[in-house]
């Protein structure tokens, strides 16, 4: 199956839907109808299917994630890469990161992308998989999960990397346990660790 029919089956599952639905409330806290909102490393489109009253562009690599997200949202979606990204400087309000820096091998490439197209006072939002969770753990066991394709499997020492580009600060929600989503600040029960801050340069 392909990582698109994957991701379209995860995000149409009530357990997917959840979690979507958790990260994009979190995003929301974050962010303000004005700003231009930057998404990297989009996939099919379901950040922007749920932030609908913002302007938010999606970028990704893959040309078949950026054409399954085109035919699914209205709002601009870009092919790119996260280490070159097809922005303009200083251009926008934030920069949000949903289970994508993990992925990417040249991880501070994509942080200083990140900071260069932000504007003064922009923020980047970065929710990272949290290594030390009981969910992420037990995926990264798990036989075909899309998870054992993360390149940074220590969660701790992302979140540090990213506190080396932005000012900000580190918190744990996205609570799972067998599919169930909760609130849950714990990080051994906590699926998501979120940093938020602003360039540091």
């Amino acid at each position: 199956m392909s990582d698109v029919r994957s991701f379209v089956r995860f995000c149409e599952t009530e357990f997917g839907t959840a979690v979507m639905d958790r990260e994009a409330a979190y995003i929301r806290q974050h962010v303000t109808e004005d700003d231009r909102i930057l998404n990297v490393g989009c996939g099919i489109g379901s950040l922007e299917e749920r932030l609908l009253n913002y302007e938010i562009i999606g970028l990704d690599r893959s040309e078949d994630m950026v054409q399954a997200a085109r035919d699914r949202v209205a709002a601009p979606i870009v092919l790119g890469d996260a280490t070159a990204l097809p922005i303009a400087t200083a251009s926008v309000g934030t920069v949000v990161f949903v289970s994508t820096l993990e992925f990417i091998p040249e991880v501070d490439s994509a942080l200083a992308e990140a900071t260069r197209v932000l504007a003064s006072e922009g923020a980047l939002v970065a929710l990272v998989l949290n290594t030390r969770s009981e969910y992420v753990q037990s995926n990264l066991q798990r036989e075909g999960s899309y998870l054992r394709r993360m390149i940074h499997r220590g969660s701790e020492t992302l979140t540090q990397t990213i506190l080396e580009h932005v000012d900000g600060e580190q918190g744990f929600f996205l609570g799972i346990s067998d599919e169930e989503v909760f609130e849950s600040s714990d990080p051994t029960t906590a699926a998501i660790s979120a940093i938020v801050g602003t360039p540091t340069g």
